[in-house]
């Protein structure tokens, strides 16, 4: 019986080609489209599960006190780690982590190069399951000149050659001892590093760590078994008051690892937001293409009907009837996964680019193997389900005597898929346009800031020492207009503290104040507006040493009136503000801008250099002449800023690119199942174009016969799709801090788009058959 059914729907695959065509490409292209995005969710929501005691790792966060209000933060200050060490007998192990890492150079064999370098505790080795294929995980992080090196990150140094034991030279005067080789970290990790070294040795070059009120490191925790998280929190909660100072409205507190890849320790979603978003498209796809499914097979129930009527009078029951069809689809749905594992293998390089992931088919794994397994039942199901049953209820006498009773209720059905199909494609459509949209905002948004024209170097060896050497010799080349000296780059300034004073000051506010090393041209290159009073001389004296600027935001916070003049007790020091400066980003744009202070100490890591534009690379050569001059032991390298800026959008083009491609794949699918549907309805119409014709209907007229109906359904789809668009979108446009208004044209412009679209595609097939020889459309059946 089943080798017979097979048979059967073989040869009605092969007898109507074209559905057969449209039913399989089209659950194929919506197969490769669900499994490319279910392969990203996949890879998102399994970060950090990898470790074996993933359900007791823990990142350690401060709940920072502004204004009374609170907010989380993922930063710690460098001396706390220890502090929880001693008091907290919970935690089984817990490790400081510089996530940003910090840029050195590194030479081995007379070769120099340029890495990123994180630092951690010894703990953090014994905490996560990075393997260690070489080394001794108890004692490879206990030495201050000792260094861990990823598989990646031995050959980029040195090759084939074994590294264990070996010297690596540091910024030419630190010997580092290679102490363990890692396997190298899986993609699906909060931890990207290729070189660790032990966060002590920091310790041992900088004072920054030892001060509570600066907090620019993170911290991360392992709870034993036996432990409670509440209990924990409940400890860290008070953990200031009572070990370190009780005046400090501050408090800590433990978040999930597996978590922080896709919420903020908030709680809110970061890319859990665009899992979700991704989930929503791949289902939509998914049921666009099964919709196709659904309504070409009840459309064309008459063509089954005397089979269905003649098994059911020798005797079929509906329920081998059902599982004949059911099974008919799962064996389309098998025969479309094979075309989209096609269709993966073929795009999965170029979806990989979009999302900078490295994402690859694994056949061998059960987990994939099993979700193309649901795949195909659930595509299979969810297509055949409403046709097997709406098949199967047909009355055998009526159907052998040739009597077909269609009535209303298959033509309903048929409409409301088709509505649903084309309003899924519009929601894909306007959320297109609208990312895209604010996208653009983003991007031309007035910073406060200029970041055109600017290169900017990282300060290495001896260049700090002798920046106004540098400086002068830079801008004596007329391509370069002004060169100024910074601690961060202006869009990834993390260094922040609280506990500031000044005169007339509420105690029940404690800003959390992010401070930037800046010198006397900075203002000039970036071309900041100062607002009140002046900026530093542009060289520097022992009044500016003691003087700041600070932005709007701050000033706002400590008068409602002028505070040119006013001091700020930081520490012991009384800091005299000497100028105010308009507010501009100097963190992520998403981002609400916050309190700064800017001061002229030491403390310099990078060079800005504006350029004229139409000399760049004549600036750059003398930028990189004088350089190596005064720092010959270090290469130079350069970047522009505007590509750091760049980078902060790449997540929302990523959504925007994946959006773009899905939406015009849904129309795609949309269309083909119209086009396969329309030329249905012109085959069963075939005798009354024919009489029209006769009767003297113009082709025009009979194209609008047919598009009349067709048109209805799609702007009922815009109808459907407008609120839905405006809530998700709405919501969407919340997680900026700086957003468009709705854009209230982008719902008319994809409306009138779709409905050009679809009757283009409905037209085709309309004039097709309308302007077929009248005689032989008489002469049909």
């Amino acid at each position: 019986m089943l080798l017979n059914n097979l048979k059967i729907a073989f040869r009605n695959l092969l007898r109507n080609k074209t559905y057969s065509f449209i039913n399989i490409s089209g659950l194929a292209i919506g197969m490769a489209c669900t499994i490319l995005l279910l392969m990203w969710v996949d890879h998102e929501t399994s970060y950090d599960s990898f470790h074996t005691d993933t359900n007791h790792l823990y990142q350690v966060g401060t709940i920072l006190n502004f204004n009374g209000k609170e907010a989380n933060a993922p930063n710690l200050p460098g001396m706390l780690i220890d502090a929880l060490k001693e008091k907290i007998p919970e935690f089984q192990y817990i490790t400081n982590y510089d996530d940003f890492g910090q840029k050195r150079l590194l030479e081995f064999a007379g070769k120099k190069q340029y890495q990123t370098i994180n630092h951690a505790d010894p703990d953090f080795l014994k905490m996560f399951d990075f393997p260690l294929l070489k080394g001794n995980m108890e004692t490879a992080l206990n030495d201050p000149y000792s260094i861990v090196l990823t598989e990646k990150g031995a050959k980029k140094i040195f090759g084939s050659e074994d590294p264990m034991g070996k010297l690596i030279r540091m910024d030419n005067k630190h010997e580092l001892k290679v102490t363990g080789l890692l396997k190298n970290p899986p993609s699906n990790t909060t931890f990207d590093f290729d070189y660790l070294m032990p966060f002590e040795f920091l310790k041992k070059e900088s004072d920054f760590w030892k001060h509570w009120g600066t907090i620019m490191y993170y911290g991360y925790a392992q709870i034993s078994k036996n432990s409670n998280s509440e209990v924990v929190n409940e400890k860290l909660r008070h953990f200031y008051q009572d070990h370190v100072d009780k005046e400090m409205k501050n408090k800590l507190f433990i978040f999930p690892l597996r978590k922080t890849h896709l919420y903020d320790l908030d709680g809110q979603e970061t890319k859990m937001q665009n899992v979700r978003l991704f989930l929503i498209i791949a289902l939509f796809i998914l049921l666009i293409a099964c919709f196709n499914f659904m309504n070409l097979s009840t459309a064309r129930a008459s063509k089954r009907a005397k089979e269905i009527g003649l098994k059911k009078a020798i005797g079929a029951h509906k329920g081998n009837l059902i599982r004949q069809f059911l099974g008919e689809s799962i064996l389309v749905s098998f025969i479309a996964i094979n075309f989209a594992l096609i269709l993966v293998r073929l795009f999965l390089p170029e979806f990989n680019n979009l999302l900078q992931e490295q994402l690859h088919l694994n056949y061998t794994d059960w987990r994939f193997l099993s979700g193309l397994v649901s795949v195909i039942l659930v595509t299979g199901l969810l297509a055949g389900a409403y046709p097997a049953f709406y098949l199967t209820a047909f009355k055998p006498v009526l159907v052998l005597k040739g009597i077909l009773q269609k009535g209303k209720k298959g033509n309903l059905f048929r409409k409301i898929l088709v509505v649903l199909q084309f309003s899924i494609s519009i929601i894909l459509l306007i959320s297109t346009l609208v990312v895209g949209l604010q996208i653009h905002h983003m991007k031309n948004k007035d910073l406060g800031l200029n970041k055109d024209n600017i290169v900017y170097i990282p300060l290495t060896g001896e260049m700090a020492k002798k920046s106004e050497i540098i400086k002068r010799e830079i801008t004596a080349e007329p391509t370069v207009e002004n060169v100024t000296f910074s601690s961060h780059i202006p869009n990834q300034v993390y260094r922040n503290g609280w506990g500031l004073d000044w005169e007339g000051k509420d105690p029940q506010v404690n800003p959390m104040v992010t401070f930037l090393t800046v010198d006397g041209d900075y203002h000039h290159t970036f071309k900041l507006k100062l607002i009140d009073g002046k900026f530093f001389k542009k060289e520097a004296t022992s009044v500016d040493s003691n003087s700041v600027v600070i932005n709007e935001k701050f000033a706002k916070i400590i008068s409602k009136e002028s505070v040119v003049g006013k001091i700020i007790k930081d520490d012991g020091f009384d800091l005299k503000i000497i100028g105010v400066v308009k507010d501009f980003n100097f963190t992520h744009i998403n981002r609400k801008i916050g309190p700064l202070m800017m001061d002229i100490a030491s403390g310099h890591n990078y060079l800005f250099a504006r350029i004229h534009p139409e000399n760049t690379q004549r600036a750059i050569d003398h930028i990189r002449k004088v350089c190596s001059q005064y720092n010959p032991e270090f290469p130079v390298e350069n970047y522009f800023l505007d590509d750091k800026y760049s980078a902060m959008y790449r997540s929302q083009e990523s959504t925007m690119s994946i959006l773009n491609y899905f939406s015009i794949l849904a129309i795609i699918i949309s269309c083909l199942g119209l086009f396969g549907l329309t030329s249905f309805m012109a085959e069963e119409r075939t005798k009354e174009i024919g009489v029209r014709k006769v009767l003297g209907a113009s082709v025009i007229k009979l194209v609008g016969i047919f598009s009349r109906e067709f048109t209805k359904w799609v702007l009922l789809s815009n109808l459907i799709a407008w609120p839905i668009s405006w809530y998700l979108l709405k919501e969407w446009l919340q997680n900026f801090a700086y957003r468009i208004d709705m854009p209230i044209w982008v719902f008319a412009a994809v409306a009138l788009l779709v409905l050009l679209i679809a009757f283009a595609t409905v037209g085709y097939q309309s004039l097709k058959s309308a302007t077929r020889n009248p005689i032989e459309s008489l002469k049909y059946e």
